[in-house]
């Protein structure tokens, strides 16, 4: 009897040992699925032993579900309608060079940074400067656009040399004369033929330095960080601004950069209020007003429409893009 008994506990260990191989040839299987054409409404898969089955909706006694059809399928989906979103912020973060391939990333070193009171700072970008006085190594590098630590460069910029500085050619640099066109991210096309003088990127009041209204609405600048989109310079009366998306929500003029911009749709049919675009807090005039703020949807910086989300406890009213959205702050129901 001990032996009996003996026999089956190690057939029993064998068998609990065997599961794993049992469950590995049965995912297997499950990647040759399509050619075994299971009727349009089975999508859950059930194995017993060595045997897979398809069922409609859920898997009999004695049988252990392996994959749910549906919501792979499902899943799928949304991985595609992300795609153009997930490529829009590898490029916000500056890891290629997509006007200059053969460019090389250089990871930063070192920043001085006299705010804090240190003098060698870590950040994630701004790379050009560890090349100081290698000008071979410097022609041929990139750095990203210090998306953690500062957002008015976005995206790459290559590295150019000046005076035995390795310096990254950012809007700012290529907007103040400097001899370092932005290959990697070229100065977006300004629609309006009068427009001849490229002001500078963006938030860095770059139509300011104009002060004679002539000269102000002969420049355009590169607004609507951080995809830079064309937007014109206008006269206020007194002072020349850029006409990015801050300015143009508030209906303080007209972008004739880009006359026929027009905004993102929104899939949710009950958001029917279009906040406004990138860069001007678009969602934040619902502040208090839950109702109004689940109404409404705004367009994020990667061009993509993302509903407005109200937050109980501050009662401020947010967009949902993708860095909320990750972090797991809301749903963008607008997808």
């Amino acid at each position: 009897m001990a032996r009996g008994r003996s026999s089956r506990r190690a057939g029993r260990h064998a068998v609990g040992r065997a599961r794993p191989l049992l469950t590995a040839l049965a995912l297997t299987a499950v990647a040759a699925l399509p050619a075994l054409v299971p009727p349009a409404h089975a999508v859950v898969v059930c194995q017993r032993k060595q045997k897979l089955t398809l069922r409609a909706d859920q898997c009999k006694t004695k049988e252990t579900q392996v994959a749910d059809l549906s919501a792979v399928v499902a899943r799928g989906t949304d991985l595609t309608a992300r795609a153009p979103q997930v490529d829009s912020v590898k490029l916000q973060l500056g890891f290629a060079c997509p006007g200059a391939p053969s460019l090389k990333l250089v990871a930063s070193n070192f920043d001085s940074d006299p705010h804090d009171g240190s003098l060698i700072v870590e950040r994630a970008g701004g790379g050009c400067r560890s090349l100081d006085g290698n000008q071979a190594a410097c022609v041929a590098s990139f750095q990203n656009g210090d998306p953690f630590d500062d957002r008015r460069d976005p995206q790459a910029t290559p590295c150019f040399f000046f005076n035995n500085q390795c310096l990254p050619c950012s809007l700012r640099a290529e907007g103040l004369g400097h001899v370092c066109p932005n290959t990697c991210t070229p100065p977006p096309t300004c629609a309006d033929a009068t427009r001849t003088v490229f002001a500078g990127g963006s938030d860095i009041e770059a139509c300011q330095q104009f002060e004679v209204q002539a000269d102000c609405e002969k420049a355009w600048h590169a607004g609507g960080n951080p995809t830079a989109l064309a937007a014109s310079c206008f006269w206020t009366g007194s002072a020349c601004e850029g006409c990015g998306p801050h300015n143009q929500n508030k209906g303080s003029c007209t972008n004739t950069c880009a006359p026929s911009l027009t905004h993102p749709t929104c899939k949710d049919p009950t958001r029917v209020t279009f906040a406004g675009g990138p860069q001007s807090d678009a969602c934040e005039q619902f502040n208090g007003n839950q109702a109004n703020c689940e109404k409404a949807y705004h367009e994020g910086g990667d061009g993509i429409a993302a509903s407005c989300w109200f937050q109980t406890s501050s009662t401020n009213c947010n967009g949902c893009g993708l860095r909320h959205e990750l972090a797991g702050d809301c749903t963008n129901t607008c997808l």
